[in-house]
């Protein structure tokens, strides 16, 4: 039936090409267009045996992106329907007691009629005396962190003769054992003219390693390219001690804490300095009746805050006239042990004795006293405060000292004095407090590989990335040291916080045993330095004027390969 709806085809062709015009002939080119499909026929033989056909032997290839296998009939052949034209085939023949052999086999017909393309593909008895062996092993670092090879298993080695008669394949496989050995038989010419070369294919392999990032280590594993040729580079090898540092973080910050503020009338008074005072208007009328020119009283201001006491100001007028100078001034009034104390400024009343419009200035500044409105939670240290204030109508900001005022239980805050943490001033108004809680930091520690005790234990030669923030003093983190890749126990450190929630110190308690300077010394060097990685290669792989029965030994080696997921 397919050969019918083939003819059927070829039929339909035939008519558009007597149907078309001169000018737009029907070409055997478009007929092959047309023909998009052939089968396959592979008919394999028995060289070492008149090239008598081999049945059962297995036929592999891969159609349309998926492996087909099949098997020879007694006729030594098999058909592989429906194959694209126009390209090579991989093919593989294999039979138990027989070389196992590799070709291509073009699926592109000699012209436009052919349903059908065949190839003959030869094997060789391993009976034969024509045959010579090469084998080696296939090595490769997939594991930096042990101190072997691994091997490289289930990879293919293919080893050419171009010297075989025609029509036989010119490449014989052989496939790595659990053990990366491998062995090919090779059919050579008795004359021992042949010469004969082995290839090795790159693989890909996932790659356990050390990684260093920020001198903070690891043991990963990615996938790596493995290019035997040598022809890409490796990736760079860090050194990377065995003994990972951690240090537990710190607890989150305290919160909650503020701060407030109340006049303190018992010290706020009067500037008592001479650039505080001055007159702003003179004003006239003052003591018409007077004898002599001018006289000089005290003025009083308004009541303090309990209404005990007022301050005074000592004025000169002159006679009908006005304010001449401030001469003097005092902040208690009646009794010269207690001076009058303001909460707010005091305010004086100078039209008196005939006169009006007299004005003076003066500088007013309080006292305040700081005081806990919150005593906030969770706090190991001291936050941090910042005071903002105005003096003469100038702003400041400076940092208050907290810790010489308060103290820490229970993670809140408490004033040493009970109610008031400090009395601040003299200032304009009222200082603001800002609370600055530093965020949790973890401190790292690490070791340099060459720091590292070479008798395989830990010492205090460790160095920080970071000391923290925010640790407890009372209840330093616990430290753990992690062994990578299986090196090293026993190790012990403690650690020690100063008073400003920092690590200050890990103390050495167990040097521990059996710790790595570098768990990437694949070489066993003893190295502490970083390594630019090995590129693949293999021994001598062509060989001229072989025997036959001779053996060749070609041992390949894989390098550390080329990371390709990051």
């Amino acid at each position: 039936m397919k050969n019918v709806l083939k003819f059927i085809v070829f039929a339909l062709i035939s008519g558009l090409a007597f149907n078309s015009c001169e000018k737009d002939t029907f070409t055997e080119e478009d007929a092959m267009q047309a023909l998009q499909e052939v089968d396959l026929i592979i008919a394999v033989t028995d060289k070492s045996n008149f090239d008598l056909p081999v049945d059962s032997a297995t036929i592999s290839t891969v159609i349309d992106g998926i492996t087909v296998e099949k098997t020879t009939d007694a006729t030594g052949m098999v058909v592989f329907e429906n194959v694209k034209i126009g390209g090579n085939l991989n093919v593989y023949v294999s039979k138990t007691n027989y070389t196992k052999t590799f070709t291509t086999v073009s699926t592109t017909p000699n012209d436009y009629r052919q349903a059908t393309v065949s190839a003959t593909v030869s094997i060789y008895s391993l009976a034969d005396q024509n045959l010579v062996t090469v084998k080696g092993q296939l090595t490769i670092e997939t594991d930096l962190t042990n101190r072997t090879k691994e091997v490289v298993v289930g990879t293919e080695v293919r080893v050419y003769n171009t010297y075989l008669p025609n029509g036989s394949a010119k490449a014989f496989v052989g496939i790595s054992d659990a053990e990366g050995k491998y062995e090919v038989k090779v059919p050579v010419n008795s004359t021992g003219s042949d010469y004969i070369s082995v290839r090795f294919y790159s693989i890909d392999a996932m790659r356990t390693a050390g990684v260093s990032v920020n001198n903070k280590y690891s043991v990963e594993t990615h996938n790596a390219y493995y290019d035997i040729d040598g022809n890409t580079n490796p990736t760079d090898i860090p050194a990377v001690p065995s003994a990972l540092i951690t240090i537990a973080a710190p607890e989150d910050p305290g919160t909650g804490f503020e701060l407030t503020t109340e006049v303190d009338t018992s010290s706020s008074y009067l500037s008592v300095s001479a650039s505080s005072w001055a007159i702003l208007n003179s004003g006239s009328g003052y003591f018409p009746s007077i004898t002599g020119s001018d006289t000089t009283i005290w003025a009083f201001f308004s009541p303090d805050t309990k209404g005990l006491d007022t301050a005074r100001v000592q004025l000169t007028f002159e006679k009908n006239g006005g304010l001449v100078s401030i001469d003097g001034w005092s902040n208690y009034g009646n009794t010269s042990d207690r001076n009058a104390k303001y909460s707010t400024k005091p305010t004086i009343n100078l039209n008196f004795n005939g006169g009006t419009g007299a004005e003076i200035s003066f500088k007013f500044k309080l006292y305040y006293n700081v005081k806990i409105s919150n005593h906030g939670s969770g706090y190991i240290t001291m936050p941090t405060i910042k005071k903002t204030y105005v003096i003469d109508g100038v702003e400041s900001i400076s940092t208050y000292s907290l810790s010489s005022y308060a103290f820490i239980n229970s993670g809140s805050i408490y004033s040493n004095n009970i109610s008031i943490l400090s009395t601040e001033g003299r200032y304009d108004n009222a200082p603001t407090f800002t609370v600055t809680v530093d965020e949790s930091s973890q401190a790292n520690a690490f070791y340099y590989s060459s720091n590292l005790g070479t008798d395989s234990t830990l010492n205090t030669s460790y160095s920080w990335i970071s000391t923290g923030n925010n640790y407890d003093p009372g209840n330093p983190p616990l430290v753990t040291i992690t062994s990578l890749a299986g090196y090293g126990t026993g190790a012990e450190f403690r650690a020690e916080v100063n008073s400003s929630g920092v690590l200050s110190n890990l103390e050495l308690i167990n040097s521990g045993k059996g710790y790595a300077r570098n768990i990437n010394d694949f070489m066993s060097s003893g190295t502490t330095s970083n390594h630019s990685g090995d590129y693949g290669s293999y021994s001598t792989s062509t060989f001229y004027n072989v025997i036959p029965g001779s053996t060749y030994t070609v041992n390949a080696y894989y390098g550390t390969g080329q990371i390709t997921d990051l």
